[in-house]
This record gives structure tokens, sequence and C-alpha cells, in this order.
């Protein structure tokens, strides 16, 4: 799956699970709500996240009352504001951990990584044995902030494809039978 043609709002879609997203039929394609545990984020459509704490009545709010509540929160985190670009402080800030799935659930996926600043340096690129497509993501999502991370900064690492292989192709080898 190619994910440099994916917007930031189909990749959260990806990871976070539908019982969290919140007025699906009322958001752009680009863009989108969800909760988890004690907050509630906003997936603008140029990647942009905003983070309010979540109010005990939180499934009684409409649109409309939740985005005037978050324009005039002093509570509100933009995590671009705090000079924080990536997925992993997100995920990190949100306490995100990855749903479990029963053993045959699981597969392995090859991982590629580019540096968006230097398209033409080295890719990244790694195997995840029996592991679930949500979890191939999120350890992609990581990787990439680490790499942000070791660069200083400097550079924005983003994923380029998680490719299930099959059992032919594990390891590096591809068997023609």
């Amino acid at each position: 799956m190619d994910f440099l043609q994916k917007t930031p709002a189909e990749i959260w879609r990806m990871l976070i699970p539908p019982a969290n997203w919140m007025f699906c039929e009322e958001m752009p394609e680009d863009e989108m709500i969800f909760h988890y545990r004690d907050s509630i984020y906003f997936i603008n459509e140029d990647g942009s996240v905003l983070a309010l704490p979540k109010p005990a009545c939180f499934e009684q709010l409409d649109l409309e009352t939740l985005l005037e509540w978050l324009a005039t929160s002093e509570e509100t985190v933009d995590f671009d504001d705090n000079g924080e670009f990536d997925y992993g402080f997100v995920l990190k800030q949100m306490g995100f951990v990855v749903p479990t799935r029963r053993p045959r659930e699981t597969s392995s996926f090859q991982i590629e990584i580019i540096n968006t600043v230097l398209p033409q340096s080295m890719c990244t690129r790694y195997e995840l044995k029996k592991v679930s497509f949500i979890f191939a993501l999120y350890h992609a999502l990581m990787r990439c902030h680490e790499l942000n991370r070791r660069s200083g900064w400097e550079y924005e690492h983003e994923i380029k494809s998680i490719t299930k292989l099959e059992q032919n192709q594990i390891g590096g080898l591809r068997l023609n039978l």
C-alpha cells in the first residue's frame, strides 16, 4: 500500500478504531475528529492536529458546539504550535495502544520509509513478522518519529509503503514456484 498519496485523515482512519470516530457524515473526507481516552482529536487537511480534554457529556455534543468549544477553550492543544509535527508526538501524548488481535490475524509486512527532504537519500526498509496491519502501521509511524528525532528535526521521514508479504517472500527471498 502506497502511503505517499494518503491524506493524514486516511492514515488516522487506518489506525483509530471506527468506534472512536466522531461526526463521520458531517466531516470532509480529508479531515477527521475522534476521541481516545480523555481527549478529542481534530485532524485537519494539512495534517495538523488539535486536542481538547473530553467533557463528561461528549456523546451529546453536536459538531457546531464541539467546534465552538475548540475555538474558545483555553485547554486546546495545538501540536504544530508546540513544534510537534509528526504522528509520533501525538501518539505518545495520546498514550495510544495498538489493539490486540488473535494470532491467526497476523501477517508479515515490509515497511519502506523515505526522507522527504532528501528523497534521493537511502530508503529505510525492514520487515515485521507475525503482526497485525495496525501494529505495522503504528510501528512505522513511530520509526519515522525516531528517525526525525535522530536528525534533530532537520529531516522529515514518512512511510512510503507497507506491503503484506506472502509466505514465499518473507526474509527477502522471493521464490518463483
